[in-house]
């Protein structure tokens, strides 16, 4: 899968919005347990949506998917 910022918009993944939340807070920096108390979840529901987002942006680790969500426009930079 590319992850032009150019790819059109069929070929971009459906994510949540808690999972496109998960992957936001991840790009500024902040640790599963930071994410769990700023969006008042378990630590274990982050891992959980953050998780999913990376196996449907085809990421093989969170760091990228934070990269890909940025290259699909998916989150601000």
């Amino acid at each position: 899968m590319s992850a032009e910022a150019d790819t059109p918009r069929s070929e971009i993944p459906a994510l949540t919005a808690r999972e496109i939340e998960c992957i936001r807070l991840a790009a500024q920096g902040l640790t599963t347990g930071e994410t769990a108390q700023c969006i008042s979840v378990t630590e274990r529901t982050v891992e959980f949506h953050l998780g999913n987002a990376t196996r449907k942006l085809g990421a093989s680790n969170k760091l990228r998917a934070v990269v890909i969500a940025l290259q699909l426009k998916l989150i601000d930079p």
